[in-house]
């Protein structure tokens, strides 16, 4: 081979090199929860391990270290482009986010996986024409399981046990229904339920699951727990990605990474239900009764319910999205996919 040949093949692997090169995408995704928490373990890491060997690499999720940003702002910094990807909890957005509070309405939801299915899917067939979440690429939607009460001396299962006591909750629809019932209610985020609690500054606590409770090292606080049939609410996160930076991706990769999101990574909520079910019976065993709310708690829940659907199917409404269909189909769905 002449020094031309030699050097045309030089110049030749340099531009595949340089192709290979251009054609990897690293994602920074950030977790406002612990790196520890089951979430990211079970689920999210898992998710991101499938994308980097289905895309054979060129799509890489890394993780950071530590939260970048408050969970409020999470949706804002990934805009910005401090970090790639994110997830969030709606209650957060729900001045900009109002047809996926859904999933915060009392007494529709079974558990996370039949609940994230749900979500997703009646988020492609009523809600995405809305276009809600049109400054991030959207990649799923999904629930955790729905939240008993907490609490950390006697039970609270009647409107009696709620009158004029303070009780932490994550804010939305369950710290709404709870303030209603005479309850003071203290609301932060998830995060820092913990110093709340540990405070002794508050009488019991709801808002997420047993699996919550014990990531965030509350449950060692729970004397008792109330179950709510049809549960008061299920927390409902959005996972995306900032816009540029899915652009970044080719085409034939960024098809790979939604065939492994959407109602695929809701199922992945599988593991929480899992995890929720073994929790709950550890609790039990450590003789912690379980009990389930006396129907005066139920009868106020359901009046204050029936508002909050009222409200959803009205601001649903707004957005041209047919609520009352959309709410029966997330309800049909949720119970499907329970199992």
């Amino acid at each position: 081979m002449n020094i031309k040949n030699l050097l045309g093949a030089g110049v030749l692997a340099l531009a595949a090199v340089g192709t290979a090169a251009q054609a990897e995408t690293k994602l920074l995704f950030n977790m406002f929860m612990a790196p520890q928490d089951p979430f990211n373990t079970l689920v999210l890491k898992p998710w991101a391990e499938d994308v980097i060997k289905a895309t054979d690499g060129r799509v890489k999720i890394e993780f950071a270290p530590a939260s970048m940003a408050s969970p409020q702002a999470q949706m804002d910094a990934v805009e910005k482009g401090v970090f790639d990807g994110a997830y969030m909890y709606h209650g957060f957005l729900q001045g900009r986010v109002k047809l996926s509070q859904i999933a915060h309405l009392p007494f529709i939801n079974v558990n996370a996986k039949g609940s994230s299915i749900a979500l997703w899917r009646t988020y492609e067939k009523y809600f995405a024409k809305a276009n809600e979440y049109k400054d991030v690429q959207l990649l799923s939607l999904f629930t955790f399981p729905g939240g008993p009460i907490y609490g950390m001396s006697d039970p609270v299962k009647s409107t009696a046990d709620l009158d004029g006591i303070k009780i932490y909750s994550v804010a939305g629809n369950v710290a709404d229904m709870l303030t209603k019932t005479g309850a003071g209610v203290v609301v932060a985020p998830a995060a820092r339920s913990y110093e709340i609690i540990s405070g002794g500054t508050v009488d019991a606590f709801a808002g997420y699951p047993l699996y919550s409770a014990t990531a965030f090292h509350t449950a060692q606080y729970a004397k008792a727990v109330t179950d709510i049939p049809g549960q008061m609410s299920a927390p409902s996160f959005a996972l995306f990605v900032n816009k540029k930076r899915w652009q970044a991706i080719s085409e034939a990769d960024r098809k790979i990474v939604m065939d492994l999101s959407g109602e695929a990574f809701a199922a992945r909520l599988e593991a929480i239900d899992q995890l929720e079910a073994q929790l709950r019976k550890d609790v039990a065993n450590q003789g912690v009764p379980f009990m389930e709310a006396d129907e005066s708690l139920m009868t106020a829940f359901r009046t204050y319910g029936k508002k909050l659907r009222g409200d959803w199917i009205t601001a649903a409404a707004e957005l041209d999205v047919d609520g009352e269909a959309a709410l029966k189909f997330y309800e049909q769905e949720a119970k499907a996919n329970a199992q």
